[in-house]
């Protein structure tokens, strides 16, 4: 996307009530993403069901565009403060930890995912999907390959800029087969998975290395 990064309209909610009113407005959003796809989502339905008033949802967050953002933004949130995502250990068990968690999303929010990963793929280059969705991606990958490096664990004389590019690319790509049909619902953790090892296990060296290999054989 170039250097400019997009910003998703963020609001600080000081309050439990509007922290509890921010989760529905976006649980709403999610449901009929779910339901209807982007094209289904509508504004004032939104409002209603989430008992807000349209004028306040539209002080909130803009448009339909950024409703949907930051439905998607906060569920990555959310994944990445996961006990299990967020307790791992810094650097690649973490990004591993990640990608299992995201996966799982997947399997269980099927309708959901679908839609959100056809936007994607529809999306422009210069849409702010694009950034919530594999910019987000990238800059996760950067953060766990720079600790993995500090801890000795990577090859040395990577760049980790384009390496985190094309490790996101790797990781997007199973979603989208699943997403065409070439891969079933189910096996969606383990392709992510898998795909993540291989990409992984030439950029590492010493135990790490050893205990992708085994993690990967342990797929069969």
């Amino acid at each position: 996307m170039g250097a400019k990064t997009a910003q998703v309209r963020r609001t600080n909610y000081s309050s439990p009530r509007q922290q509890e009113r921010q989760q529905r407005i976006l649980t709403v959003v999610r449901e009929q993403i779910t339901a209807a796809g982007y094209d289904g989502i509508n504004v004032r339905d939104v409002a209603v069901a989430s008992g807000v008033a349209l004028k306040t949802l539209y002080n909130l967050y803009g448009s339909k565009d950024e409703l949907m953002l930051a439905a998607v933004a906060e569920l990555l949130s959310d994944v990445q403060q996961l006990e299990h995502v967020a307790g791992a250990e810094p650097g690649i068990p973490r990004y591993l930890a990640h990608t299992e968690a995201v996966a799982r999303q997947i399997v269980a929010t099927p309708a959901y995912a679908d839609t959100v990963a056809r936007s994607l793929f529809q999306a422009g280059r210069d849409h702010r999907l694009v950034d919530v969705l594999l910019g987000n991606s990238v800059r996760l990958l950067k953060e766990n390959l720079q600790q993995a490096l500090t801890q000795g664990e990577l090859i040395e004389n990577l760049d980790m800029e384009a390496t985190a590019r094309i490790l996101a690319g790797h990781q997007w790509s199973v979603v989208l087969l699943w997403n065409k049909g070439l891969i079933a619902l189910d096996a969606v953790p383990g392709a992510i998975l898998r795909s993540s090892l291989l990409s992984l296990i030439p950029l590492c060296r010493g135990e790490r290395r050893a205990q992708l290999e085994q993690q990967l054989g342990c797929l069969g």
